[in-house]
């Protein structure tokens, strides 16, 4: 998908309401920030659907990610992102967070504050240790640390 087709997607999805938006597999390597207008999404899908897709390709998030305080779920599997901004945690309402299959080293200890999450994927990335503050997450029902 090129940046113009996004765009317009976004451009569309904001018009039009969306609740969910599924980017899997359209090796992104970028989220312009325009994907802060979508404010209704509850859903966003930036993973890969299977071990042979393409994916995409994100190395970071963009700071208007934290706009969509609306999102119950957000995968971001199978990407090539090295850090989870700390600022995620402005999304409060998240219950559903996959960052497996990317490249992660640590994860920030402010993922405590995420008090609604109750399935936590981390599978296959370089971490060697989680922060304590994970041990916050009393609706954790599901933590993947594969």
């Amino acid at each position: 998908m090129t940046r113009d087709e996004l765009l317009q997607l976004i451009d569309r999805a904001a018009a039009e309401g969306w609740t969910e938006l599924d980017l899997r597999d359209q090796e992104l390597t970028e989220l312009p920030p325009e994907i802060g207008q979508l404010t209704n999404l509850q859903i966003l899908r930036l993973g890969k659907t299977d071990w042979l897709s393409p994916g995409n390709r994100l190395t970071k998030l963009p700071p208007e990610i934290t706009q969509l305080t609306s999102l119950t779920e957000l995968d971001l599997s199978g990407n090539q992102l090295t850090a989870v901004p700390p600022e995620i945690t402005r999304l409060t309402s998240l219950t559903n967070l996959d960052l497996g299959f990317n490249r992660l080293t640590a994860v920030p200890p402010e993922i405590g504050q995420l008090a609604s999450l109750t399935e936590l994927y981390l599978s296959f990335n370089q971490l060697t240790a989680v922060p304590p503050e994970i041990g916050q997450l009393t609706n954790l029902t599901h933590l993947d640390l594969s």
